[in-house]
């Protein structure tokens, strides 16, 4: 029988827990502010979790996309989840989006929304437009007990 590694480590003491829920508007500012984000779309394994740049405007949030089991995946499930992280404000952060995420067929629709003009991470054709509607969107601010590049003490 194979054990679980993470079931052993100790539980940190209970500090005191200063996070923050985000309102909505604060969370489209720091969506609008950060340039890459996690798409995390399902198959039949399960959900599956790729880095995308994105622009959040007019109330969506638009990404490119090439060729792929991404798109495929989006054809068959609509229903993604966008998330963000960050440091603002000396906290951190964290931004999730839930929506369905719709390809863009539309010329004019395309252009209008900016994507055509989002610089990606990579140098393969993107051509594939998407718009997620946001169903939910939630967000948290906090402060953490260690810095990032901390090692965790076990």
């Amino acid at each position: 029988m194979t054990t679980n590694p993470y079931l052993h480590v100790p539980r940190p003491a209970a500090a005191v827990d200063d996070s923050e829920a985000l309102e909505t508007e604060e969370c489209w500012r720091l969506l609008a502010e950060t340039p890459i984000a996690r798409l995390s779309v399902c198959d039949d394994l399960g959900a599956d979790i790729f880095p995308i740049n994105f622009l959040a405007a007019s109330g969506s949030i638009f990404f490119r996309s090439a060729p792929g089991t991404k798109i495929v995946d989006l054809t068959r499930r609509p229903g993604v989840a966008v998330e963000i992280d960050g440091t603002d404000g000396g906290k951190r952060f964290s931004v999730v989006v839930r929506g369905d995420a719709q390809r863009l067929n539309d010329d004019e629709q395309i252009h209008e929304s900016g994507v055509t003009e989002l610089h990606t991470m990579t140098c393969s054709d993107k051509w594939n437009y998407f718009e997620v509607t946001p169903r939910t969107i939630t967000g948290i601010r906090f402060r953490t007990s260690r810095r990032a590049n901390e090692p965790i003490s076990r």
